[in-house]
């Protein structure tokens, strides 16, 4: 079966050419590679579909995307917002982000890290996702070398490389059980290395990295001037104290940067509040780039963020609750995946599926479920080398239809 991106407006048509209007060399930096050569793979493709799909009145049940769709913002924050916005909150703001937040911020930092910084070591973004690319931008150019570790988030090659500076890539794979071989990663570097990115636990995989690892690579990169940057978005859906830090490690402050977001931990996906923590420099160059790019979050998001952090402290531990119970049900009926594997890491808001064994691509399996079962997953051809083969399954919704979801999984494996 093949399918037209086209007919579902997933990229563009191609038109006469009416005269030779050029574009930078950054969008060709922005566009995700294919893993196995050839066309560029788009790795919302399927997402993209079934949401056309959704607004066309379909009954599609999306597991494509790393939210809980059926849930909702703490009705505190929300009421913030409302009444931060009444009050006439809508006014230009200090663009590393307002005091208040950036206090609660490093508190916050404080309580998942155990490193103490203060508000001048913190710059408030517009999501994770802005904050990862803004630090690309600070910090690598042209000739530089950045390490991704993958599978890595679909976005990471593109955010980092449309500095211009080249993505090396570490792979883990599945006959080392995904595990990261430290070594491999250590030869990896070489003099134009500048950064390192580690993302615990893992999208899609959701492993995370030992003490022993973070400990050589927090030495390393302290003895060759290397930037670490940690993404924690998902820090909050696992056991406290599950994930190796790097932040207690003598002299780490000079080298790691951590990225984190309200987004999975405080259902604020939409709400765009994420941050970078790190040197106080950092932070002053990142709000240089503010101006460039969104001139601040607006102040009553702010005020809201404030609020979901101090009076809505235990939306974290609800959020990881929800997910442990939606594993098991998902997993009571993923049964009969044969002869595809089913990974789990036990924690997080994904498990996976390798389709290999099927003799067909992870985009190829998501789409032909997608048309015969009406279920949309999230093919991992985008997440890099070793991503081919890989399909993100998201714990996005309760009750009846993640068992129905995982029913109809089973049966379209069984129909190939």
């Amino acid at each position: 079966m093949t399918f037209d991106l086209q007919e579902y407006g997933l990229c563009p048509a191609r038109s006469p050419i009416l005269g030779a209007m050029k574009y930078s060399t950054l969008t060709r930096r922005i566009v995700n590679e294919n893993p196995a050569g050839g066309t560029p793979v788009d790795p919302w493709a399927v997402h993209a579909l079934a949401m056309r799909r959704v607004a066309q009145g379909e009954q599609i049940t999306l597991l494509s995307i790393g939210q809980e769709t059926d849930e909702t913002t703490p009705d505190v924050v929300v009421d913030k917002a409302i009444e931060s916005l009444q009050r006439g909150r809508h006014h230009y703001v200090n663009m590393k982000g307002e005091l208040h937040l950036r206090e609660a911020i490093a508190s916050y930092h404080e309580s998942l890290t155990g490193q103490v910084v203060t508000s001048e070591e913190v710059t408030v973004c517009t999501g994770a996702q802005n904050a990862l690319y803004s630090v690309a931008q600070v910090l690598l150019e042209t000739d530089d070398e950045v390490i991704l570790v993958a599978p890595y988030y679909t976005t990471y090659a593109a955010t980092f490389g449309a500095s211009g500076a080249t993505v090396v890539t570490v792979q883990v794979d599945a006959e080392r059980g995904y595990e990261l071989d430290v070594q491999e990663l250590l030869d990896a570097i070489t003099p134009r290395t500048r950064a390192i990115v580690l993302n615990a636990p893992n999208n899609p995989l959701g492993s995370r990295y030992s003490q022993d690892v973070v400990q050589q690579l927090v030495e390393r990169c302290l003895a060759d001037d290397i930037w670490l940057v940690f993404d924690t978005v998902y820090l909050d859906t696992v056991a406290q104290g599950s994930v190796a830090l790097p932040h207690h490690i003598p002299g780490a402050e000079r080298i790691v940067i951590t990225v984190g977001s309200l987004s999975k931990s405080h259902r604020m996906t939409g709400w765009r509040v994420g941050w970078a923590v790190g040197p106080a420099e950092l932070s002053a160059h990142l709000a240089k780039l503010a101006v460039c790019m969104h001139y601040g979050l607006p102040p009553f998001i702010q005020d809201a963020a404030v609020v979901a952090i101090r009076e809505a402290a235990s939306t974290p531990q609800t959020v990881r609750a929800v997910m442990q119970q939606r594993r098991s049900l998902l997993l009571e009926h993923l049964q009969d995946t044969a002869p595809a594997r089913l990974l789990d890491s036990g924690q997080g808001m994904f498990v996976l599926l390798d389709v290999e064994p099927l003799g067909m691509t992870a985009h190829d399996f998501a789409m032909g479920l997608l048309a015969a079962r009406d279920v949309s997953v999230l093919p991992c051809d985008g997440f890099g080398p070793g991503g081919r083969y890989l399909v993100r399954i998201g714990l996005c919704v309760d009750g009846q239809q993640l068992v129905e979801a995982g029913r109809r999984i089973c049966a379209h494996i069984q129909q190939l």
